[in-house]
Parts: structure tokens; sequence; C-alpha cells
């Protein structure tokens, strides 16, 4: 549901490519940062629980970490910026 939301009809990458302005875009871009954050942490989470269940994937988890924290940085490099969902345009 994450990644439909970032890129499937009327998620995050075709709302910011019809933005009507450089604010707008930017806050779609700070709400899609938002998004990509829960997703991976999602996705952390599961890869550890499939560690944990005795199937580890070392390379693809700190893949996934690297993204992760990249990510919370960016999100945290914007604090207290306008951002924006697509919760009311998403129809994935």
């Amino acid at each position: 549901m994450a990644e439909e939301a970032e890129v499937g009809a009327g998620g995050f990458n075709e709302r910011i490519a019809a933005a009507t302005d450089d604010a707008e875009a930017a806050a779609l871009q700070r709400g899609k940062i938002k998004n990509k954050v829960l997703k991976l942490q999602l996705q952390v989470l599961a890869l550890n629980i499939e560690a944990a269940q005795g199937n580890p994937d070392q390379a693809k988890l700190d893949e996934e970490t690297t993204k992760l924290n990249n990510n919370i940085a960016q999100d945290e490099d914007e604090a207290g910026q306008e951002s924006i969902s697509v919760t009311d345009s998403f129809s994935g």
C-alpha cells in the first residue's frame, strides 16, 4: 500500500508532477518522504522477523536500513515544514 501511494494513480509521483507551484511540490515531496519512512520501517521490521525465524538476508536488511536512515535524515532536515498527504486523491 505504501509503495502504491508513491507510484499509483493519484499517488505522490503523479501529484508532484501535477503540482501548480514549487511550494505545493515541496510539501508533496515532504509527504512522500514521510510515506517512505513508514514503508521502510515496515520492510526493516519484516526482514528482522524473517531473520529471527531463521531466514536471514543481511544484505537486504543492510540495504533497507541504509535507505531508512537516509529518508529519516531527509525528514528531520524538513522538520516543521508543511507536508501534504495523498489520502484524498490516492485510489490504491
